[in-house]
This record gives C-alpha cells, sequence and structure tokens, in this order.
C-alpha cells in the first residue's frame, strides 16, 4: 500500500522555527534542510499528504498567520505497517456497515 509523500517547503518567523520542526515531526516529517535568512526560517521537508491535509489552519496558528507554506508531489513511499493494519481494520468495518476504530 503507497501513499503520497509530498515536498513541503515551510517559511516562517525565526521565532516559530522550534515548533514548526517539532509540528512536522509530528506529521511523520523527515526534514531535508533548513536555511534562515532576514528573521525568517526556511524549512524544506517530505511529509505524506495524509498528514497535511489541514496544514493551512496549523501554520496559521502557530505563526499568528505570519508563515506560509508550499507543497508538491515528491514520489510514493509505503504507509507503515502500523497505519496501513489500521486502513485496513477501518475498510472492513465500513463494507460492514460499522463505525471505525478511533
Amino acid at each position: 500500500m503507497l501513499e503520497p509523500i509530498m515536498h513541503v517547503e515551510v517559511v516562517v518567523p525565526e521565532e516559530c522555527y522550534g515548533d514548526i520542526l517539532g509540528d512536522l515531526n509530528s506529521r511523520r516529517g523527515r526534514v531535508q534542510g533548513m536555511d534562515s535568512n532576514a528573521g525568517t526560517s526556511i524549512i524544506k521537508a517530505q511529509v505524506p499528504m495524509a498528514e497535511m491535509l489541514n496544514y493551512s489552519a496549523i501554520i496559521n496558528s502557530i505563526t499568528g498567520g505570519r508563515g506560509e507554506y508550499h507543497m508538491e508531489l515528491a514520489h510514493y513511499d509505503e504507509v507503515p505497517l502500523h497505519l496501513r493494519e489500521k486502513i485496513i481494520s477501518d475498510a472492513k468495518a465500513a463494507r460492514k456497515g460499522e463505525e471505525p476504530e478511533a
């Protein structure tokens, strides 16, 4: 089972750098590089698309509306085993008309 992995570039004020790094890591992101320029930090990472669906609200919350990001498809990668099992069990439950596991 494959999932799309996005190349993400995030531009944020330097004081938000640590919070953004922590957030990207919590989203299974792999940081590829970092740069700093005139009070802003630029973070390049690869993050599964499923983890980026609500990122606009998150980055606005963390940066007070002063951050921005851009993403594009990088490649497809295997879904980790623990998530794959949950996806399969949720799909089976949906076929039977049951509620998916939380």
